[in-house]
């Protein structure tokens, strides 16, 4: 009962000591992360700096998904990412063992709960998060207590149960696979079996095969998230992860002898009379060589998953499912605003034809817009820096709404233009035309002035021309049939541009810039 009390404050203090890291480094760290994925050697890199930063390669997971879904990455830079989580996830078992076995910063630990907690409680914004930090780093260490108590007063004979030679080591892999599924933290897994070894529990070899079988457990979660979601991003991710889990624990095994010498003779100037440190290097050692050996393959290891899970049909709309939600808000008002993006496009492509005299024809695509609309209300507001998000969050809402109107005005228009476009109209055509080439960039912003602009000539031409129509119907040179269809068409062609231009500004307030 005191080790299952153990890890479960050990599970406690991984679970705040993470999201007060997530939430003093805000989303800066995401930004980071996004801008400096540059080809596969910085997916590596950052990846594993990401993850030793949160303590968590099952965040990182869920970020890198939500890069894939909202398009802010390729998919050869997501598999980089992932696999450089893996190696970022050694620095627990290193963090453990100096602090846990060496320093002994149990004696502290409570002190830092108490003050930790009464931060979190009282404080607010990065002073809150400071507090998450520092009582998950006690509760940490305070499991690491009970876990040593418990596991001193047990005496556990490996070999009995599992047996000696080659066989046994698989089955201790296994041990190990089970470990991490039942606890969800291979972190966890890690310092329960740091914990066994100093208590004598386990042999060094016998913990070596059981950390190989606890990196390879962290591939469950994202099988069962590649299970539970259809998104193509998300089953290709967790794919991809799962086969490398898989390939590197299975090298693992068959390289646990010397991969174990390695790690012995690297800590070998140290005081490691209990082996804590040589299994910490030693899951370094194992992780290093995954890298090692998956990174001169990255972009076809990324292609040969791409061709087993299919080519897909994939849109912006269609990639806004829970599991991106769940990977933060920024990134996820990212994803919404692509694919409101990608709906406005085709709208305002109808529009800048029917201006320019042709009968474009039109179907709404009221399905998806509901699809954002829902999307958008399932964001948890807690996930949103108000300070920086919220402006983005309610001009994505107003794009919403203006889109609506532009897609109501395409479903009103008359059948057939009525008389030669106005040039307001043709100069409005074509700043949409040039919106719709740039649309998503900085560079769009000059069209979303000539839009403007096009709007306002574009209501005085209207008016102008409605006078021109009712002198000329006073005069009996126009019939009122062909002058009502006439103004018709004017009206509508001045309420659809306006409607557009306050959408594209919307849309271009709300981009990432």
């Amino acid at each position: 009962m005191t080790i299952l009390g153990g890890v479960g404050l050990f599970l406690l203090g991984i679970h705040h000591l993470t999201e007060g890291l997530k939430g003093f480094a805000g989303d800066a760290l995401r930004r980071a992360l996004q801008t400096l994925v540059r080809g596969r050697l910085s997916a590596v890199v950052f990846g594993a700096i990401f993850t030793a930063l949160i303590q968590s390669s099952s965040a990182t997971v869920m970020t890198v998904i939500g890069f894939v879904s909202a398009g802010l990455v390729t998919f050869s830079q997501a598999i980089g990412v992932l696999i450089g989580a893996t190696f970022g996830t050694t620095t627990t078992p290193w963090m453990v063992a100096f602090f846990g076995f060496r320093v002994q910063i149990s004696s502290f630990a409570m002190p830092m709960v108490g003050v930790g907690a009464f931060l979190w409680l009282i404080a607010s914004g990065r002073t809150r998060a400071l507090g998450a930090i520092l009582a998950g780093f006690g509760l940490i260490f305070v499991g690491l207590d009970y876990l040593q108590t418990g596991m001193g007063s047990v005496s556990w004979n490996i070999e009995s149960f599992v047996g000696d030679g080659w066989a046994a080591k698989w089955a201790l892999a296994g041990i190990g696979v089970v470990m991490t599924v039942v606890m969800q933290s291979s972190s966890a897994a890690a310092a329960a079996t740091l914990v066994a070894l100093h208590a004598g529990n386990v042999t060094f070899l016998q913990a070596c095969a059981m950390v190989v079988g606890q990196s390879v457990g962290t591939a469950a979660t994202s099988a069962a998230l590649g299970a539970m979601s259809g998104g193509l991003a998300v089953r290709r991710s967790a794919l991809a992860h799962v086969l490398f889990s898989l390939i590197v624990g299975a090298l693992g095994m068959l390289l646990l002898d010397p991969l174990a010498r390695a790690a012995t003779w690297s800590v070998s100037s140290l005081d490691d009379y209990d082996g804590v440190l040589g299994l910490a290097a030693f899951s370094s050692l194992f992780k290093l060589m995954g890298v090692v050996v998956f990174f001169p393959w990255l972009d076809r290891y990324a292609r040969f998953i791409v061709n087993m899970t299919g080519k897909g049909t994939e849109t912006a709309v269609s990639r806004l499912e829970p599991t991106l939600a769940q990977a933060g808000g920024p990134i996820a008002l990212e994803a919404a605003y692509r694919a409101l993006l990608d709906l406005s496009r085709e709208t305002v492509e109808a529009v800048s034809k029917r201006l320019e005299g042709e009968s474009a024809p039109f179907e709404p695509p009221q399905d998806s817009l509901r699809q954002i609309e829902r999307f958008i209300e399932t964001l948890s507001l807690e996930t949103l820096d108000s300070a920086e998000m919220e402006g983005r969050l309610v001009r994505l809402v107003h794009a919403i709404d203006h889109l609506k109107q532009v897609q109501d005005d395409l479903e009103k228009a008359p059948a057939t233009a009525n008389g030669p476009p106005l040039p307001a109209g043709v100069a409005g055509a074509r700043a949409l035309t040039d919106w719709l080439a740039h649309c998503g960039q900085q560079s769009g912003e000059a069209a979303v002035g000539a839009i403007d602009v096009a709007s306002r000539e574009m209501e005085a031409q209207r008016k102008s021309a409605r006078e021109a129509i009712l002198v000329s119907v006073a005069r009996q040179e126009t019939t009122t049939t062909t002058a009502d269809q006439t103004l018709q068409s004017l009206q509508w062609s001045d309420e659809a541009l306006q409607h557009c231009a306050r959408l594209i500004d919307a849309l271009q307030s709300a981009s990432a810039g």
